[in-house]
């Protein structure tokens, strides 16, 4: 972010807000609102920064992967694994096209935050303690990104950290998510770093999205992962990885691919392959694992 202090929207004279749009954003403390649209939310999300990532995400993103799972895979029974799954938007999309699934978990190593009110201030804190945001009564802050903006507001900060200070906890999974976890006791969500091996339900399928890109990872980190992955699926299970691209005129690119044998065998394919499509088939088990993940 080139300028880490933005302006609260509805909290400046219309003209203004309309000729600095691009630098008025919607109030992120929404989230916490049990009435919350799913547009209000999703809004709200991208203000979200946890880790190295920006929870930006949307509905109708994986079309292509998720019709490329359905053609290829048998999934009744099946229990699928979402990692990556950001505020559940694209989980809602494919739960909704399948229907005799046995689990589907959406697994993120973000999933909640904790809000702290300090005065006019509301302080956010991810779930390691790390201070992402400050919401004041006319802007939004970052701190990670400026020396000034921790200057500035590193009291409130302080002020929200003291013991007894009242949090609320925010779930950032979406209205939408949150309905079919309510409605439908085979839905989930839980808290996982793909980078430590999944010992949770066996999983017919992982998918991963827009997570292990070159964007973020070294190409040794990257297959390290998939690695863990590999190991921490069955025999005949499968991994879907889901990329979409920034390159201009290209469209969505998914790969699907298979544990056989202790490696990767791929089952099908985007025309256009994932980034990293080459990095799959170079992740491969010397030795299998002992103990398989337990149902």
């Amino acid at each position: 972010m080139l300028l880490p202090i933005r302006l609260l929207k509805g909290s400046w004279p219309r003209p203004l807000e309309r000729w600095f749009s691009r630098f008025v954003w919607s109030d992120p403390l929404v989230i916490l609102r049990d009435d919350v649209s799913e547009e209000d939310f999703r809004a709200a999300m991208s203000a979200i920064h946890v880790g190295d990532t920006i929870k930006i995400t949307g509905r109708d993103r994986h079309p292509v992967a998720d019709d490329l799972l359905i053609e290829n895979v048998e999934l009744s029974g099946a229990t699928i694994v979402d990692i990556g799954a950001s505020d559940g938007s694209t989980s809602v999309d494919l739960i909704r096209k399948l229907d005799d699934f046995a689990r589907y978990i959406m697994a993120d190593l973000f999933f909640e935050i904790d809000v702290v009110e300090v005065g006019r201030h509301s302080v956010f804190f991810d779930n390691d303690g790390n201070w992402i945001l400050t919401v004041g009564h006319r802007i939004l802050a970052w701190p990670a990104d400026s020396a000034l903006v921790r200057l500035v507001f590193g009291r409130s900060e302080r002020r929200a950290r003291r013991p007894g200070m009242p949090q609320k906890r925010a779930l950032l999974l979406g209205p939408a998510a949150r309905e079919l976890m309510r409605r439908d006791q085979r839905i989930n969500y839980r808290v996982h770093d793909i980078f430590t091996p999944w010992d949770g339900p066996a999983p017919t399928v992982v998918k991963v999205a827009n997570l292990l890109r070159r964007l973020y990872f070294s190409d040794e980190v990257i297959v390290s992962a998939l690695q863990t992955l590999l190991g921490s699926l069955t025999e005949g299970a499968y991994l879907l990885i889901v990329d979409n691209s920034r390159i201009p005129g290209m469209g969505p690119r998914a790969g699907l691919y298979q544990r056989d044998d202790g490696k990767f065998t791929m089952i099908a394919e985007t025309p256009d392959r994932p980034e990293i499509a080459d990095l799959v088939g170079r992740a491969q088990l010397t030795v299998f694992p002992l103990d398989e993940p337990q149902p």
